[in-house]
């Protein structure tokens, strides 16, 4: 199943393929007992929350976006499926792997529940034709929700709960230079694993963004070549790239309304049916939000951002 065209060069493109996995009785794996495990609040009525998948696939394929299923890249690999059918977190292929222009980065995920599951991913992206920069490993750890793009020439990873230094610096020796001009690494206060909870880029001048929590610690930023880091809190940054921010409010961070991701650039995105009020603000930028349920999938803290990894952005 080798793709012909691949690349992942921004966050707010046309999203033309993207990799996913269906979940199924494996999400039966999270039990009351072992919830911190897998990072779930509750166990899940399976049945709901794989109907509640699918209305989040149809607005993909509503969008144009072409659905890779993990299980289905894999279809050949024995041993992968039989893994993937007793990994709960599989779902979440944004935090296993990252795409970029020429290639692809593994991650190396902090939960015991998870260690492992990216190299599935490693195996699918082989299946695909995508080859690997490397792959970042433990005791480095990083996930994909933790690393972002600002623009087309700006690599941002945050340390956070499920990332520390090592992770960071482990992909900026992958990407800075080949992949990106400029990495920026952004610390984040304790409580917070990824900094996908907390801001979003919607197009190249618009994001969205809990900006208080960015006023705590300055962020370093490196440009290739150049091994001395320049220092700036991440709000300085964006106001520096002229960036827009919708703000959200620490309610909206907590229930994953900013979980977005970008389908068409500049005019459509699928996220969450609770985020109302930032649907409304950004109808008043153009926008079209397509949403669905968010009360049983979000039961896994994860929304649309976390259960896709892009292939292929224009």
């Amino acid at each position: 199943m080798k793709l012909k065209r691949w690349g992942v060069s921004s966050e707010f493109g046309d999203l033309n393929t993207v990799l996913m996995h269906r979940p199924g009785p494996e999400l039966r794996v999270v039990t009351e007992s072992n919830l911190r495990e897998f990072n779930f609040d509750e166990p899940v009525d399976v049945n709901q929350f794989c109907h509640d998948y699918d209305l989040m696939v149809e607005c993909f394929t509503d969008h144009g976006v072409n659905v890779l299923f993990l299980t289905d890249v894999l279809a050949d690999d024995a041993d992968a499926l039989n893994y993937i059918s007793r990994r709960p977190n599989m779902t979440y292929t944004r935090d296993l792997a990252r795409v970029f222009r020429n290639g692809a980065v593994l991650m190396s995920p902090h939960l015991r529940g998870r260690w492992g599951d990216q190299q599935m991913l490693g195996r699918a992206l082989k299946n695909l034709g995508i080859p690997l920069h490397g792959e970042i490993k433990c005791p480095a750890f990083l996930e994909g929700g933790g690393v972002t793009m600002i623009g087309d020439d700006t690599v941002v990873a945050s340390i956070c709960d499920r990332a520390n230094q090592s992770g960071t610096a482990a992909l900026r020796e992958f990407v800075l230079g080949s992949e990106a001009r400029y990495f920026l690494d952004v610390p984040l206060p304790f409580g917070h694993i990824h900094i996908d909870g907390l801001f979003m880029m919607l197009d190249e001048k618009l994001a969205i963004c809990h900006p208080e929590t960015f006023e705590v610690f300055p962020c370093a930023l490196y440009e290739a070549n150049n091994n001395v880091p320049r220092y700036l809190l991440f709000t300085e940054f964006l106001e520096e790239r002229d960036i827009e921010i919708i703000p959200i409010t620490t309610e909206e961070m907590r229930r994953g309304d900013l979980n977005v991701v970008v389908t068409r650039r500049g005019c459509k995105a699928v996220g969450f049916s609770n985020a109302v009020r930032l649907a409304d603000e950004m109808a008043k930028r153009g926008w079209e939000l397509a949403t669905f349920p968010a009360d049983t999938l979000f039961k896994g803290n994860g929304g649309a951002h976390c259960m896709t990894c892009p292939i292929y952005v224009v």
